[in-house]
Parts: C-alpha cells; structure tokens; sequence
C-alpha cells in the first residue's frame, strides 16, 4: 500500500522529534556522570521516561493515522508542557535556561492549533512556568512578565501568519479547481470534435452523395448504403446521449446512486447481469474530485459498451480503504491483449484524470478473459488534494 502524503508529511517531523529527545537524554547522562548537572538520578529518570512517552505516544497516534494526531494536539502539547515546567523547576527555576524549551515546543505548534486552543495553552505555560520558578523575588517579576509576554506574542504572531498563509493556500486551491475544470470541459468538447463530429460529418457527407445518387438511380440500388449511414448516425446518437449525461451529472450529485443509475443503464444495454456494490456512504469530494472520479467510471463503462462483446456479468464496485477511494469495472467480454493495444483517446484520458488526482490506475485483461480497470484516488479528509 503507497504511503500517504499525510504518512510522509508526519515521518518527516517525527524523526526530528526522536533525535531531539535522543540528543538530550544521552547529553544530560553524560552531564549527570562528568558532575556538571544539578539532577537526582530519580528526577533525571523521570523526566527521560516522560520524554519518551511522549515521543512514543505522538509516533503511535500519527502512524494510526496523522489526522487524528491533529485533534491530539492539545493533549500532546499539555503533558509536554508538565515534562518542561518539572526540568525547569529541577535545574534552578527562574534561572534555568531550560525554559527555552517552553518557546521552542510552542512556537512548533502555534502553526497546527486552533486559536482558542493556543490561548489555552498560553495560560497553562505561564502557570507553569509561574509554578517552576516559584518562589520568585520581586526584583525577578519583570523578567519574569517579558519572558511570558515575549513568548505568547511570538506564537500568536506565528499562529496568524500560518493563518493567512492557509487561507491563501485555500485560495490558490480554489483557483487551481477552476482552471481544472475549464481543462476538463474543454475536454469534453475535444472529445465531441474527435468523435461525435467525425460520425455526425461522415453521415452528412455520405447523404450528400446518396442524395445525388438518388437522382439518377433506383432506391433499391442504395439499401446497404442507407443502412450505413443510419448506423453511422445511430452511433453519432448514441455518443451524444452518454456525452450529455455526463455533462448533466450535477457536482452535487449522489456519487453512489449516480454511479449505479449508470452501470444499470450499460448492463441493460449489454444484457448482461450486473454487480453493483458501493459504501453507503460516499466520502466528500471536491467538485473537481467528484467531476473526473465519475468521468473515469464512465470512461471505463463507455469502454466495456464498444469492445467487450457481449458480457455475461459487470461488476462496478467502489469501496474506501486506508484514506482511498477505489472503484473496480471489470467484465468477463472479450478482454485484449495489452501489450498489443495502443491506448487511444479514451484510456489516456482516464489516466490523466486519476494523475491530476494524485491517484493511480491499472488495466488487467487478456483474449478470452474479460477486463478489469482499478481507478485509486487519495480522499484523506481534512487535507487538501491540491497539497
């Protein structure tokens, strides 16, 4: 199973966060033996397993899944906060230059957390720090009072930026869609330039020269060509109906009642039996997301229709599994060899669609034994597709 942007995105914050509480656990050892660290052996084994269970539990959380580390935050940064405020009250208090740590835990998570709970945790630091460095002189209370003020609005300026840096991002992504979309209409209307107007010219020009014909001749003399021409148009018609109805699909739409309506509609054609299975309930997808995940599904559909034959069964199933969304069309028709077929408009396209996703599509098929198309695509909620 590929790793997920979100997996990538964690491992590379995590490994830093291992090496930092390495780094410090073997540095305050080799301190406490050269007699240069003020700690008991018990207080420097506490706060090191408190290190340690934190890092385990932020790795054990965002390997289950980095989305739920995010709603852990405020936990996470709560008992990271008790690890801090016990190393500083153990090393002196208000003169421990460990306090640093309060600065660098927060300001590293200022950019994740919401601004309620940053105001939180700005309160529970100055408890904190207030209760390490207790009792305090008075000559030590301004410091004390800038050392806080400083710290909380360097993280509420950080928080503010990343802010309006993720309200830009959204922008952008917005803006990406649209263009999207623009690329995918125009083609569409490629696609009824190649096709439809190819058939629909070929059967205007062949009338043309029947009608000439017809003028000279007897009727009987151009049964076959009439015939032709009417299959000729037929298929034109039949390529303006599915074209249409996926330029109706609305962006709105029930993704799983519009994906069946369409594989009854092509079983029904075939006259074959048709297995159709799909989540209750489809996960929420962009507009864009939802436009060219159906398109594929169509195209693939549309793919069965022209050269499967006549298949007994068609199976069209979509399932969510480990933050994708897989939909699998396969049919037991004619199949093909793929190492002998050139891709033509219509599986270059479904490719492009699935690569302008971040997925991934497969083609399994052989003479005799059907065809199978398997269409994956990234839906990790919360997250942007366009990231």
């Amino acid at each position: 199973m590929p790793e997920s942007p979100a997996h990538r995105r964690f491992t590379r914050v995590n490994l830093p966060v291992w090496i930092i509480v390495g780094t410090t656990v073997i540095w305050g050892v080799i301190q406490k033996l050269t007699g240069r660290l003020v700690l008991e052996w018990a207080q420097l084994g506490l706060l090191t397993a408190m290190a340690v269970v934190s890092a385990t539990a932020r790795t054990w959380v965002g390997l289950k899944d980095p989305r739920v580390m995010y709603r852990m935050t405020l936990p996470l940064v709560a008992f990271d906060l008790a690890l801090i405020t016990l190393a500083v009250r153990f090393t002196g208090g208000f003169e421990s230059q460990v306090w640093l740590l309060y600065f660098a835990l927060l300001v590293s998570e200022s950019a994740v957390m919401s601004t309620r709970g940053l105001m939180l945790t700005l309160a529970l630091t100055a408890l904190g720090y207030g209760w390490a460095s207790a009792p305090l002189p008075m000559e030590h209370w301004n410091d004390f009072a800038y050392r806080v003020v400083s710290l909380s609005l360097v993280c509420w300026l950080i928080h503010q930026v990343y802010r309006s840096h993720a309200e830009y991002r959204t922008e952008l992504a917005e803006l990406r869609e649209q263009y999207e979309l623009a690329q995918e209409r125009e083609r569409i209307a490629r696609e009824f330039h190649d096709g439809l107007g190819h058939h629909l010219v070929s059967a205007i020009r062949g009338l043309e020269s029947l009608q000439r014909s017809l003028r000279r001749d007897s009727i009987q003399k151009h049964e076959d060509a009439v015939q032709e021409l009417i299959d000729i148009l037929r298929t034109a018609l039949d390529e303006t109906r599915q074209t249409i109805q996926q330029l109706r699909a609305p962006e709105t739409s029930d993704m799983r009642e519009f994906i069946s309506r369409t594989a009854q509609r092509v079983a029904r054609r075939l006259g074959a039996q048709l297995h159709c299975e799909c989540p209750e309930a489809m996960p929420e997808l962009t507009p864009l997301q939802s436009l060219m995940f159906t398109r594929v599904i169509q195209e693939a559909l549309s793919n069965v229709m022209k050269h499967a034959g006549n298949p007994q069964n068609l199976w069209v199933e979509c399932r969510v599994q480990d933050g994708w969304l897989e939909a699998r069309i396969a049919d037991d028709g004619n199949g093909f060899d793929p190492e002998t077929v050139v891709e033509g408009l219509g599986l270059h396209s479904m490719r492009d669609r699935i690569q302008a996703l971040g997925g991934e599509l497969s083609i399994q098929s052989a003479p005799g034994e059907g065809t199978t198309v398997l269409a994956r695509v990234p839906i990790l909620q919360g997250e942007s597709w366009n990231s």
